[in-house]
């Protein structure tokens, strides 16, 4: 596994990468059924029967490899976070430091490849390899990196969310944010008198639902004078 670009650092060596993992949790799973193993192989000390202190020995041992089997998934989970990398003015990063806030992902050639700016990342399958490919955008977008094999989705989701903070971060604090202004404008109904409304005569065609309405109403109106 190839190490962190310069001025950068793995993923998983940061907190996020031990709430990835929620190593407590897997210690709490592990370690009172191997610590019940240990005092069960403890008290095999008390019998002078060969036989009972075999078998409880070996369920001291088994508390043991209970142990080291949690510390490989720890390992291994953690692992999973390798292929992402943060710079030194990431939001997730532990430095101080005010630097670029890039976000790199580790290619199947083991090159880091750093994302551009806004880039969202979505998951596909080569149909003909079986590979992942990582695309730009959505399904069709431009094929940024390929793994070899496909991976859980919430790896491409914390890829997307650290892209989504370092966005948060370097946007100018007096610029305009586009998704904000979407809410005001939906709050204020800004736009609304300035919509350009379609053509709502009887026997026309294409209106929108909000004219198709106007335009039944309209014409129960003309039944009513005409029947007066």
């Amino acid at each position: 596994m190839a190490g962190a670009p310069a001025g950068s650092r793995l993923l998983s060596d940061t907190e996020i990468g031990d709430s990835w993992v929620d190593t407590r949790n897997l210690w709490t799973q592990s370690t009172f059924p191997a610590i019940a193993c240990i005092l069960i192989g403890c008290v095999a000390l008390l019998f002078d029967s060969l036989k009972m202190n075999a078998f409880l020995g070996l369920v001291a041992v088994s508390g043991l490899f209970g142990l080291f089997g949690t510390l490989v998934r720890i390992s291994k989970k953690r692992s999973e976070l390798d292929v992402i990398a943060i710079s030194t003015g990431h939001p997730w990063h532990d430095s101080e430091s005010t630097g670029k806030t890039s976000v790199y992902v580790l290619s199947e050639e083991d090159e880091w490849v750093r994302l551009d700016p806004e880039t969202r990342l979505v998951q596909t399958i080569d149909p003909l390899l079986g590979k992942a490919l990582l695309r730009r955008d959505d399904a069709d977008g431009e094929i940024i990196v390929r793994w070899a094999q496909t991976v859980d989705e919430r790896i491409i989701a914390m890829i997307n969310m650290a892209q989504a903070l370092a966005n948060a971060q370097d946007r100018d604090p007096d610029s305009i944010d586009d998704f904000e202004a979407a809410r005001e404008r939906e709050d204020t109904a800004e736009g609304i008198l300035d919509r350009e409304w379609m053509d709502t005569e009887i026997g026309s065609t294409g209106y929108e639902p909000g004219a198709i309405l106007r335009a039944f109403k309209r014409g129960k109106d003309d039944e009513s004078k005409n029947d007066e």
